[in-house]
């Protein structure tokens, strides 16, 4: 069953907070099978799970403009 569709990923580094090593972290942005978009955040901390938020179109393209340095395109179906 399909879950939805990838179509960027937010790539960023964080700290931890007790080793003081860096570490990656990603966010993406889905398009689900009805049509609504989620933003699927990384958790606070490497093997976290993700936290799920329901985002509207507009909010697709603040998050866009937010860092899109830090966006690469993605074409991954979930």
């Amino acid at each position: 069953m399909q879950t939805g569709f990838t179509f960027a990923v937010r790539h960023y580094h964080d700290i931890h907070p007790v080793t003081r090593e860096e570490f990656e972290l990603q966010d993406r942005m889905v398009r689900k099978p009805c049509g609504s978009f989620a933003l699927f955040v990384a958790g606070e901390l490497p093997g976290d799970p993700e936290v799920e938020k329901a985002v509207s179109l507009e909010d697709v393209f603040a998050w866009y403009r937010d860092c899109p340095e830090q966006i690469r395109w993605s074409t991954i179906v979930n």
